[in-house]
């Protein structure tokens, strides 16, 4: 690599950065990741080399939003051929997520990069071997999918883009395909701050500033609910957001599976902090079968979190259920996760 190749690198790189920074800058919260992955390249067929399992990437990225993210990509690729190839590629892209709080997340992904390729020249016995190296603009664009591993940090992300370099002499389009795993990280509100005092300028003292004992950024003179545990949302009231998740089950099961309990231990949790909070338990069950046994089960997985959440200390008169069977928007049967997301039961709160 000379060294107009550094400079160009780095500058690419500190723009990446900038940009990456000014958005960052401008959300409130959110959560970092990173994702380190193998990658696989179904290279183009003018650049004369092979489709293999040539080499790795790492994007890091932060959650703008429910369905928004931004991240930077960074790959390294040695793929043999005639001749051999060393890619080295920086992107900055931005993804749309379908289905954020789902077990099965899909995205498409978008973006713009550029592309260091060093190519090697053969030897066929004459003059020694010679080196070129490319420097191109590129354009990414596809499809991907985020596994959860139930509550944990850790998701297993795949992805299928096609990745366009620009060239004055020969524009190439090269697949990547890429496996790997994701851990999220920070994303927790920062802490409420009181209202920094002011001095009072007619009369020459300062205002004391108010009072907000369980730091949930609402007064206590205006807070209805005191004592609200740290780092849980709050409204203008100062009284927690209920927010509850659904639960998924196996498919023709209503046993609850592990990261179901641990989720509604966490909704019992809650509960027990907002006892004017009444739930709805509403089941639901894919379209494969009978659609009187899908109304059963239904109504069977229903009750399973139901009866819980009682064992979890919640009140009884608190909860009601109701099946729905396969009959209920929300989940389309056309696929594979389609079908997971129908298997699930919702918990809808109100207030008595």
């Amino acid at each position: 690599m000379t060294f107009s190749d550094v400079s160009r690198l780095s500058t690419l790189t500190i723009l990446i950065v900038f940009l990456a920074a000014s958005f960052i800058a401008q959300a409130e919260e959110g959560e970092w990741y990173v994702s380190p992955s193998i990658v696989y390249t179904n290279d183009d067929g003018d650049r004369l080399i092979d489709d293999s399992v040539s080499g790795g990437q790492i994007q890091v990225g932060k959650e703008m939003g429910e369905h928004l993210w931004l991240e930077g990509l960074f790959g390294y690729h040695d793929i043999d051929g005639f001749p051999g190839q060393e890619h080295l590629e920086l992107g900055f892209n931005v993804i749309g997520n379908f289905l954020p709080d789902s077990l099965f997340s899909p995205y498409v992904i978008g973006g713009v990069g550029y592309l260091q390729a060093d190519v090697g020249t053969p030897d066929f016995g004459g003059s020694p071997p010679a080196d070129s190296t490319a420097n191109n603009a590129t354009a990414t664009g596809g499809l991907g999918l985020k596994i959860r591993f139930g509550d944990s940090p850790w998701s297993l992300r795949t992805e299928a883009r096609l990745r366009h370099t620009f060239d004055s002499d020969n524009s190439l389009t090269d697949g990547i395909f890429s496996l790997g795993l994701q851990y999220n990280f920070g994303g927790k509100p920062a802490a409420a701050m009181a209202a920094a005092a002011e001095p009072d300028t007619d009369r020459g003292v300062v205002a004391a500033a108010p009072v907000d004992s369980d730091g949930d950024g609402v007064a206590n003179d205006r807070d209805q609910c005191p004592g609200t545990p740290a780092g849980v949302k709050v409204d203008a009231r100062g009284c927690e957001i209920v927010k509850l998740k659904s639960v998924y089950f196996g498919f023709d099961s209503a046993v609850l599976l592990a990261t179901a309990k641990r989720l509604l231990d966490e909704s019992a949790a809650t509960l027990r902090r907002n006892p004017d909070v009444q739930v709805e338990i509403v089941g639901y069950a894919d379209s494969r079968g009978p659609e009187s046994y899908n109304m059963k089960l239904s109504e069977s997985r229903a009750e399973a979190v139901r009866d819980h959440l009682e064992r979890a200390g919640v009140e009884s008169a608190r909860l009601t259920t109701r099946g729905y069977g396969e009959s209920h928007p929300g989940a389309s049967d056309m696929s594979a996760n389609g079908l997971a997301q129908s298997r699930r039961v919702e918990l809808r709160t109100s207030s008595k």
